[in-house]
């Protein structure tokens, strides 16, 4: 159970280096655009465009990292009144709420992508980048994030039962 618990959390710290490094590429092309038009009059077309896309990478890959880092933005009001045993029943119950809705938006953003690949969409720009590849991303950031989830859930749930006895 420990190794599934590692290889998930490796896997999230893997998201959140692809994460800073999209974060690195935004500020290069941002920087690449201003000195395109400062210098040289012209643009390269497209820094916009892929600014956006790179930051969905960079929400998307990094939210199972946040979750692993205890970054993600929690409500403690109820929390701070709870004995311990029920706030770590309230902890597995949240968590399995989360991962039931993250599950919902992965199936969904699966078929969005699979629907986009089939139609054969493109952006409606110079680039016409097949909008099936910056879409890819949610699901497999969405999955990533599922995985945190679970094994939060399962460390919990180890610690639990540890406690219990």
């Amino acid at each position: 159970m420990k190794k599934i618990i590692l290889f998930i959390d490796a896997c999230s710290k893997a998201g959140g280096y692809v994460s800073g490094l999209f974060m690195l590429l935004i500020v290069a092309l941002i920087t690449l655009e201003i000195c395109a038009r400062t210098l040289f009059n012209t643009s390269t077309l497209i820094g916009d465009e892929y600014c956006a896309y790179f930051f969905v990478v960079v929400v998307m890959m990094g939210l199972s990292f946040s979750m692993k880092e205890g970054t993600h933005i929690r409500i403690s009001l109820l929390r701070s009144k709870l004995p311990e045993p029920v706030l770590r029943v309230l902890d597995l119950l949240v968590l399995a709420g989360a991962i039931a809705l993250a599950g919902f938006a992965f199936y969904h953003a699966v078929l969005m992508t699979y629907d986009v690949w089939d139609l054969g969409m493109t952006a409606d720009s110079i680039s016409e980048t097949p909008l099936y590849i910056p879409q890819l991303v949610i699901p497999v950031g969405l999955l990533l994030l599922i995985l945190q989830l679970i094994g939060d859930f399962l460390r919990r749930l180890l610690s639990f039962q540890i406690r219990s006895f």
